[in-house]
């Protein structure tokens, strides 16, 4: 999974996603090419301007450089038209690019501005690749001075695999046991996290059930850690099981309207409605990629994805996450792996007046040869409401 980091004296957070995820290792056989996406966005103080985004990658061939072919990386900017990625230039071990508005000062009040950094060839050591972020910011339109925020970046040996942590029904009955499911390298220990404090070592199965049935909407947590080269890495992944008319534990209820009871809290989860289906013809057409809907009532998206004939290298993903606020995005990555097709699911729960952005990426008319798959988000709400209301 992603991550979001914010500095002590930074005014901007950023959520940075690495593509593959998480990144490996290249090998002399087998060079891996990747991509690092951050998103900008408000950070604890609110709101604030900013003049410029300067990106720092280490270069070299150590653990702590991300590549060695700094020349090679290429910039761009996602989500924002007013905002320009200008040439990266070398100082001394670091590439630098520089991500400027056309009209500084901007305002950030959102995360809608992404800078792509690309075409990195991953170096051959495992570690941690400290990026530096510098923002030129200001809560006002005045005193605008630099302020750094560092980011690592795991590289995991390169026959390191972790992905697809899925529950085998996303749904159970109260009192029904969940089962989950992930893919994953037999040179890793494994820890399954899940309700209070409740943890279990799970390295010996790919396959598991929870120890206790379900009454109430659970999330895991799945951390995956291995050691290579002196270095110690640990990767993450997440899922949720909802469970139909679930047991409440409440502290306080306040209700100003009207509440009808069907039985024992009959009728709690509606049916499921469809927000957005994506598609990849095999001529590589793309149909409705991204769209943004806000809710009008508690419930959840359930993203499920499978594509066909995925050629080895590109990489199909979709992901569901909070338009302005700080929770990690639930997202799927798709490849090849040697089969006809690859299919995972992911889950994201969302309050009342939530804003949901679901989004598709797939593989190029160039790259993506003859593949062909589909993209679906469902919404699942918890008690009688509107449909969520496309924006």
């Amino acid at each position: 999974m992603g991550m979001t980091v914010l500095a002590a004296d930074s005014l901007l957070g950023y959520a940075i996603e690495p593509d593959p995820e998480p990144l490996t290792v290249s090998t002399d056989k087998d060079p891996v090419m990747g991509r690092l996406d951050i998103t900008l966005g408000p950070g604890n103080s609110g709101s604030a301007y900013c003049k410029s985004v300067t990106v720092r990658i280490p270069i070299g061939a150590g653990a702590t450089a991300l590549t060695e072919n700094g020349a090679q990386l290429t910039s761009a900017v996602v989500g924002a038209s007013d905002w320009t990625a200008r040439p990266g230039f070398a100082d001394d071990t670091w590439q630098v690019f520089e991500f400027v508005p056309e009209r500084p000062p901007v305002q950030i009040i959102e995360r809608a501005v992404t800078l792509v950094i690309s075409q990195i060839e991953v170096n051959e050591t495992v570690g941690e690749a400290g990026i530096e972020i510098i923002e030129e910011t200001s809560l006002t339109k005045e005193s605008f001075t630099p302020k750094t925020t560092v980011a690592s970046v795991m590289k995991f040996p390169a026959e390191f695999v972790f992905r697809n942590f899925r529950p085998t029904k996303v749904m159970v009955a109260n009192g029904e046991h969940a089962v989950l499911k992930w893919d994953g390298s037999t040179d890793a220990a494994y820890t399954m996290f899940w309700a209070r404090n409740s943890s279990q070592d799970v390295s010996s199965v790919r396959e598991w059930t929870t120890p206790e049935p379900l009454t109430t909407p659970t999330g895991f947590m799945l951390q995956a850690t291995v050691t290579a080269g002196g270095q110690t890495l640990t990767h993450t992944l997440t899922t949720a099981v909802m469970v139909e008319r679930p047991d409440l534990e409440i502290g306080h209820l306040d209700i100003a309207g009207r509440t009808t009871f069907r039985g024992p809290l009959e009728g709690l989860i509606q049916d499921e409605v469809l927000l957005l289906e994506s598609t990849r013809s095999p001529d590589g057409e793309v149909r409705d990629w991204e769209a943004e809907f806000r809710v009008q009532g508690p419930g959840f998206v359930v993203l499920k994805m499978r594509v066909f004939d995925l050629p080895d290298g590109p990489t199909a993903s979709a992901s569901v996450r909070h338009l302005y606020r700080e929770v990690q995005a639930a997202t799927v990555y798709l490849t090849s792996n040697g089969r006809d097709f690859d299919a995972g699911s992911a889950t994201q729960p969302f309050k009342t007046d939530d804003t949901i952005r679901c989004m598709a990426e797939w593989p190029n008319k160039d790259r993506g040869g003859k593949s062909y798959g589909a993209a679906q988000w469902f919404w699942y709400p918890l008690g009688p409401q509107e449909p969520p209301v496309r924006v």
